[in-house]
């Protein structure tokens, strides 16, 4: 999944990683309105061959954010979907790495504490297991730090002698960055050419040969990364993925300024609802009054065996799609 600021050539660089032209592949706009709406996914899998193994990537392209008449709120949904349904994410930036590109991330690395964070007592109890990250920088001067440098002292915490609260909260932002990506990896890209209105009818030999090379190997990178996305351990599958993200844009739009903890509290409910209902059954089913308090101790202590086990199936169907016997 590639996210980024809008007009960054985000599209662009899809098509070059698919390897077809912009009249086949995501559109791509030359105005100043945004040519992506939303999340869209190529439509065909691609199919890859790593150490004999072949897996099925999907390539997904998303909306810049800061678009005309969009607000915050929305571009942080783009962003909770794109981080959560993505197994690599591939930030796409201008020229370097500014601070307001890592305060861009706080409502997903927020959302993170809650699907993949395995110490937050409120998190999800089947989570997403993180991804890779990878920062890509398209720059025209490629002497001074590397790329990967670029990333490291984005992501290293500023001092903060006064306390300051802006300084305070970015720096939180970037301690928790693991959380959303097991990895960060940078990767520099010269522009393509001059003129960047005419890059969809150019072909490879009227590029610059500089960023052909390294488009093929940010190709190989990609392709490295793009490992199987899991759920609770489990492989994702096609069924899967749409399950996951009918609930999580559901609990997205519940709100008209989503937080992370309201998210996981939406998807929570749901289930703490259905489990009460289920107690309330057993108990029902089991006691027949009068009762004395040892029985009643016994049948309470049954009952709530039977709902853990109970819990744990519901909630593997709900966000995994697998089928038990439970239901």
């Amino acid at each position: 999944v590639v996210i980024g600021p809008y007009r960054s050539g985000k599209s662009f660089l899809l098509n070059q990683l698919l390897g077809v032209p912009c009249n086949v592949g995501f559109g791509v706009g030359h105005t100043r309105e945004t040519e992506t709406k939303g999340i869209w996914v190529w439509g065909q899998p691609q199919k890859i061959t790593d150490i004999g193994a072949e897996r099925t990537v999907l390539y997904v392209d998303t909306e810049g954010f800061e678009s005309t008449g969009r607000s915050n709120s929305y571009d942080d949904r783009v962003f909770a979907v794109a981080t959560v349904m993505s197994s690599l994410l591939i930030y796409n930036l201008p020229e370097t790495i500014r601070g307001s590109d890592v305060t861009k991330l706080s409502f997903v690395v927020e959302l993170a504490a809650g699907f993949y964070d395995r110490s937050n007592k409120s998190a999800i109890a089947i989570p997403v297991e993180p991804g890779s990250m990878l920062w890509v920088i398209q720059r025209d001067f490629l002497q001074g730090k590397s790329v990967q440098q670029l990333v490291a002292d984005a992501l290293a915490p500023v001092p903060n002698p006064q306390n300051d609260k802006a300084i305070s909260e970015t720096n939180n932002i970037r301690a928790s960055l693991t959380s959303i990506a097991k990895n960060s990896t940078g990767f520099s890209l010269p522009q393509p050419h001059l003129d960047r209105t005419r890059l969809c009818d150019l072909n490879d030999t009227e590029l610059d040969q500089r960023y052909v090379r390294q488009r093929d190997a940010l190709r190989q990178v990609v392709k490295q990364h793009a490992q199987q996305k899991l759920v609770g351990g489990q492989p994702l599958t096609g069924k899967t993925l749409a399950r996951l993200l009918q609930s999580l844009i559901t609990a997205l739009n519940a709100k008209e300024i989503p937080t992370g903890a309201g998210l996981i509290e939406s998807f929570n409910r749901e289930i703490v609802r259905k489990a009460l209902q289920m107690y309330q059954q057993k108990l029902d089913a089991a006691v027949k009054l009068p009762v004395d308090e040892g029985a009643l101790e016994q049948v309470c202590l049954g009952s709530f065996a039977s709902l853990l086990l109970w819990l744990v199936k519901l909630m593997k169907l709900q966000l995994l799609g697998l089928q038990t016997d439970c239901l």
